[in-house]
């Protein structure tokens, strides 16, 4: 009888260390706008960009005029990563945003939501963007695209 108290006992400690450290395990990670619009440009992506030679390729892809909407175009790739979404859409209704960005033991989840308002159909292609900032990690990065 004692042998079964203990072993409910460690069940009950291993169930309940279990889910404070699935609490721990995923988090919110803050990010931060630096560019949200329309363009017509560029290429249809998810990314991430770590370094300053891959942010000045990047931004050499882009109009002057795109590039002076940005909130900042100076990185300190020391602390901080690029994420771009670039969602290609069939007319002007479209958005995309980058609602969450959760950060799992393993890996960071991007949620992008893209959505439609409403607009009238167009012969090009357009591209809604998001481009945010987020803090430096080693750890893989994947999309999930929900509506």
């Amino acid at each position: 009888m004692k042998i079964f108290k203990f072993l409910c006992i460690i069940a009950g400690l291993i169930v309940l260390t279990g889910c404070s450290l699935s609490n721990e395990k995923d988090k919110s990670l803050p990010f931060e706008t630096i560019a949200k619009g329309t363009y017509g440009y560029a290429s249809e992506q998810n990314k991430k960009i770590s370094s300053q030679e891959k942010w000045e390729e990047f931004l050499m892809t882009w109009s002057k005029s795109e590039i002076d909407r940005f909130s900042e175009t100076e990185i300190d790739f020391d602390k901080y990563q690029i994420i771009v979404v670039i969602v290609g859409c069939p007319d002007t209704s479209w958005s995309t945003n980058i609602i969450r960005i959760t950060e799992y033991s393993e890996r960071i989840i991007v949620t992008v939501q893209v959505k439609t308002h409403g607009g009238y159909a167009m012969d090009t292609l357009t591209l809604p963007y998001h481009i945010v900032k987020i803090p430096v990690t080693t750890k893989n990065i994947d999309f999930k695209h929900i509506n």
